[in-house]
């Protein structure tokens, strides 16, 4: 699925971190504009060759440096919440001059950099994904009609603009939030949802798993996903995580409450809200 890319500008994108995200924006670019250069940037040397074997990217490098990012580049870090600030410093030393990310937390975040770094950096959040992993999984239409949520903080309105033309470039809608807000209602939205796939999980044995049926199954898929990736997501937005697992207590408590008192319209009426609002969805 094509999108409109008569605004595209760049001429090449640096993607630190090719994994599922980083390599789905690889093939996003190189599918809809063949032309523009996208290096890869990495630990692992054989993943690298690997991904530019299979198209992702033009150029790879396993190290950050002034002679590995082309003049004019944007920098998307696609790394782990909590190597985030490191990567976008290390880029700003090397002298890039617009970074952004694809991190799922973002006050956490722009509070590790230090104002040089700050004044180069827009924060981003493609909320898009899978429970699967590594670029071998990445999808050029990943990001198409999926938000996109864009943190500047006292960014120039060219860079801002620069970062959100890129999203829409690649089939991406856009909003634009404060860091905070973005943590706030992303706690509920996903932080959230990922806990109770994981606690609904961890609640049942693996004897039973031959009698769950497609509702557990639909309900658990996410807390397929990686262990050490949501680790560093849901320290990095503790505090609204916390908040949002407390309102979830508080409503699992009412229907504790209705089941345990047989308050069958009290139940209903919890069921059919949910109900709605999935619908709604």
């Amino acid at each position: 699925m094509l999108t409109e890319s008569h605004n595209f500008t760049e001429q090449s994108i640096v993607i630190v971190g090719v994994g599922l995200i980083g390599g789905s924006i690889a093939a996003a670019v190189r599918l809809r504009f063949p032309e523009c250069h996208v290096i890869g940037i990495g630990r692992n040397p054989n993943r690298l060759k690997l991904a530019t074997e299979r198209g992702l990217l033009t150029e790879w490098s396993d190290q950050i440096s002034a002679a590995t990012i082309p003049d004019g580049s944007l920098a998307i870090v696609c790394l782990p919440v909590g190597q985030i600030a490191g990567a976008v410093r290390q880029l700003v030393d090397a002298d890039c001059k617009l970074v952004t990310d694809a991190g799922s937390v973002k006050a956490c975040v722009y509070e590790a950099l230090d104002d040089a770094s700050r004044g180069r950096f827009i924060g981003s959040h493609p909320i898009a994904g899978s429970e699967h992993t590594g670029f071998e999984n990445a999808d050029a239409d990943l990001f198409v009609n999926r938000m996109c949520v864009v943190t500047p903080v006292n960014a120039a309105t060219s860079d801002t603009e620069r970062i959100v033309g890129f999203w829409k470039s690649i089939g991406s809608t856009v909003q634009q939030m404060s860091p905070d807000a973005h943590d706030r209602v992303l706690a509920l939205t996903s932080h959230l949802p990922h806990i109770v796939a994981a606690v609904m999980s961890g609640c049942v044995a693996a004897e039973l798993l031959p009698f769950t049926g497609t509702g557990f199954r639909d309900t658990t898929r996410i807390a397929a996903g990686s262990a050490n990736l949501w680790t560093s997501i849901l320290l990095g937005n503790a505090t609204h995580c916390v908040a949002s697992i407390d309102a979830a207590e508080s409503l699992l408590q009412k229907f504790r409450e209705a089941i345990t008192t047989g308050d069958a319209a009290t139940l209903e009426s919890l069921l059919e809200m949910s109900a709605q609002r999935r619908r709604t969805l």
